[in-house]
């Protein structure tokens, strides 16, 4: 049995994931691929929590490739001004993107 939400397998005789509360099925559909794009890019960590606050709001799906290096370096190490250890990126679905950089053009990582 399968949990639609989080995709987690689970033994037989559960019926419901205890974590997402939803009803398990026998199968899961297959995964539609989906492109993502790069919305923005900090090595700024007080900006990674606006961000995410703003893209949450706006209920558009998000993942940030890099946030733990930030944790690590603080977003302090850079060997190049675009290149940084401790960048963050933001991508987000290419169907969101005009949306996300609209959202996010008002924000100056500077």
């Amino acid at each position: 049995m399968f949990c639609p939400k989080c995709r987690c397998e689970f033994l037989k005789g559960i019926i419901e994931c205890p974590e997402c509360k939803v009803s398990l099925v026998a199968k899961l559909p297959p995964e539609e691929f989906v492109e993502f794009v790069k919305v923005f890019e900090s090595a700024n960590p007080n900006l990674t929590v606006i961000i995410k606050s703003i893209l949450d709001d706006a209920k558009i799906k998000y993942f940030v490739k890099g946030e733990h290096m930030q944790n690590v370096f603080g977003g302090q190490l850079q060997f190049t001004p675009k290149a940084g250890i401790g960048n963050a990126e933001f991508l987000v679905s290419k169907e969101d993107e005009e949306v996300a950089k609209e959202l996010l053009k008002a924000i100056d990582d500077k």
